[in-house]
């Protein structure tokens, strides 16, 4: 959708972004919109259209990333493509298991995350 919003109708969450499963983000990023729209109709007293204009054009960019990122990552992890997807995923199911992998692992998607965050309600 180019906007996500009309007059003073707004869609938020699944209803706007569309993320599905295999994005892993749903809850977050509905959360994440729903805030940033409170900040920035706070930030724009009176001036509803201006929150909502502003409001798009901060949050297009990193769900467009978001649903990218769930065709492209997420699909596989879920619902393994190929032989090499299936083979990933076993090896990573594997990995979680046992205590060792478990550590390491997070370690590794917490230094990730915190690469690959963004913060969108900075202005």
């Amino acid at each position: 959708m180019d906007t996500w919003h009309t007059d003073r109708v707004v869609l938020l969450g699944d209803a706007a972004w569309c993320l599905t499963l295999y994005s892993g983000m749903g809850a977050s990023t509905a959360m994440a919109g729903a805030d940033l729209l409170g900040t920035l109709l706070q930030r724009n007293p009176g001036n509803t259209p201006r929150a909502l204009r502003e409001w798009d054009q901060k949050l297009h960019p990193f769900m467009a990333l978001q649903q990218k990122s769930a065709r492209t990552e997420g699909l596989p992890t879920f619902v393994p493509q190929t032989r090499k997807d299936k083979i990933v995923r076993t090896a990573m199911q594997k990995v979680l298991t046992n205590r060792a992998g478990k550590k390491v692992m997070t370690a590794m998607m917490d230094k990730a995350f915190k690469e690959m965050s963004i913060d969108i309600a900075a202005v």
